[in-house]
C-alpha cells in the first residue's frame, strides 16, 4: 500500500523547480509539493510533516551542505540528492551524506517516480537502510577481536558522525563493558527479550551512549545462565532492528560454531576475520576459511585482518595470502603496551595515544571501512541506472 506524502523540492533554479512539480501532478500518492529556493526556509517548514520526501539540488556550491542535510535527516530519511554533476566523487560524496538516492540532472521523469513510488511504498517503521553489520571474528581465542571491534566502532563514529551500535554476542564471556569500563542498565538478553518490538527511541535507551560520540554500546548479558535463551530467530529480529536505527553495526562474538554464531556470521554484511601470524592461529584460519567457502559467502564478504602485525615477521603477508588464499584486507600494528593500557583504564586507544602507530591504524582502517562501503554503493547505484 502507498502513503501518501509531502515532497519538498529544494532547487535554486526556478525552471528546475517547475518541471519537477509538472512530473508529480498525477501521482496519487504525493499530496502536495513545496517548491523551495531558501533551503533554510524549507527546513524550517519540514518540522511541520511526518515522513515527507525531499529533493536537494547540491549543484550549486554550498558551504554548509552537511548541515542541511543533517538537518533534514532529523526530520526524515526520505532524501534525493541531485546535481548536473554526476560524477564518482559527486554520488560518493552525496551517499558520505547518507542519503538515500542520487539523480543527476536535467532530472528524467521516469527516475524520479521511480524513487517517489518506492518511498512512497515504505512506512517508516518498515524502511530499509544501507547500514552494514560487521563482525569482527576469529575461530581461535586470544587473537584480538574484542580490541580490534572496540577501536573499530569508536572510530566510525568519529569519522562519519553517523549512529554507530556496538554489539557484545559473546553472550557468555563477552568483554566489552568491562574493556570501556561501562555499567550498562540493561543488555542484550533484556532488549531482545522486552524492547525489540518497541519504537527507535525505546529500543535505543536499551544501549549506553559511549562518552560525547555517537556511539551506542549494548552489553553482553549479565547472567551466563540467560545467554543460551536467545534463538536463532531473536539474532535475526534484532539485526533488522539495528539495521533500522543505526548506519553501522560492530559485533564482536564468540569464537565457537554452534547454531546462533553461524545465524550472526550468516546475517553479517561483512566478516572481519581476524588472525595472527603464527603456525597454529593460521591453520585454525585456514579450516574456518573453509567453512564460510562450504556456506557461499560472496566473495567480498569476507574481510581478512591480521593483527600484532611487525614487519619483520618471519612469515610475510604473501605467504599468508598465498596459504589462506585471500587477499589481506588489513594490518593492526602490535604494539601491546598501549593496547594494555587502554585495557587496564577502560578506554579505547585513541584515548591513551592517539598519535601512536595504533591509534592512527584504527582511524585509517575505520575511513577505509567506510569508504569502501560508500563506493559499493556507488557500484550499486551505477547497475541500477
Amino acid at each position: 500500500m502507498q502513503n501518501s506524502s509531502a515532497l519538498f523540492v529544494l532547487d535554486k533554479n526556478e525552471h528546475s523547480r517547475q518541471i519537477i512539480r509538472s512530473f508529480t501532478e498525477n501521482l496519487e500518492f504525493i499530496n502536495e509539493v513545496k517548491l523551495y529556493s531558501d533551503y533554510k526556509k524549507g527546513i524550517e517548514d519540514l518540522k511541520q510533516y511526518s515522513d515527507p520526501i525531499v529533493i536537494v539540488d547540491i549543484t550549486d556550491d554550498n558551504s554548509d551542505l552537511n548541515g542541511i542535510v543533517d538537518n533534514i535527516k532529523l526530520i526524515t530519511s526520505k532524501i534525493i540528492i541531485i546535481s548536473m554533476d554526476y560524477s564518482t566523487n559527486t554520488i560518493i560524496n552525496a551517499l558520505r551524506l547518507g542519503v538515500k538516492e542520487f539523480l543527476p540532472k536535467p532530472v528524467l521523469q521516469e527516475d524520479l517516480v521511480r524513487i517517489l513510488t518506492m518511498f512512497a511504498s515504505v512506512s517508516p517503521e518498515d524502511e530499509d537502510s544501507q547500514s552494514k553489520i560487521i563482525t569482527v571474528y576469529s575461530n581461535k581465542g586470544g587473537i584480538g577481536k574484542t580490541t580490534i571491534a572496540i577501536n573499530l566502532a569508536i572510530e566510525l563514529a568519529k569519522v562519519t558522525k553517523d549512529k554507530v551500535a556496538l554489539v557484545d554476542l559473546n553472550l557468555q564471556l563477552g568483554d566489552i563493558s568491562t574493556f570501556l569500563n561501562l555499567n550498562p542498565p540493561f543488555d542484550v538478553n533484556y532488549v531482545i527479550q522486552r524492547l525489540i518490538d518497541k519504537d527507535d527511541d525505546i529500543f535505543i535507551k536499551g544501549f549506553e551512549k559511549y562518552k560525547d560520540n555517537s556511539l551506542y554500546v549494548l552489553s553482553d548479558s549479565s547472567y551466563i545462565e540467560q545467554s543460551g535463551s536467545i534463538t536463532v530467530q531473536q539474532i535475526s529480529e534484532l539485526f533488522r532492528k539495528l539495521k533500522k536505527v543505526f548506519s553501522y553495526i560492530v559485533i564482536d562474538m564468540s569464537s565457537s560454531i554452534d547454531p546462533v554464531s553461524l545465524k550472526i556470521l550468516d546475517e553479517s554484511d561483512w566478516i572481519m576475520f581476524t588472525t595472527i601470524v603464527n603456525i597454529p592461529a593460521i591453520r585454525n584460519a585456514q579450516r574456518c576459511l573453509n567453512l564460510f567457502r562450504s556456506r557461499n559467502y560472496p566473495d567480498d564478504k569476507i574481510k581478512l585482518v591480521i593483527n600484532r602485525y611487525m614487519e619483520n615477521d618471519e612469515i610475510k603477508i604473501d605467504d599468508i595470502e598465498n596459504t589462506l588464499g585471500e587477499k589481506v584486507y588489513w594490518k593492526v600494528p602490535n604494539n601491546y603496551f598501549t593496547i594494555m593500557e587502554a585495557i587496564n583504564k577502560g578506554v579505547s586507544i585513541s584515548e591513551i595515544n592517539p598519535e601512536s602507530n595504533i591509534g592512527s591504524n584504527f582511524r585509517d582502517f575505520a575511513a577505509k571501512v567506510s569508504d569502501d562501503i560508500i563506493e559499493q554503493a556507488v557500484i550499486q547505484y551505477r547497475t541500477k541506472v
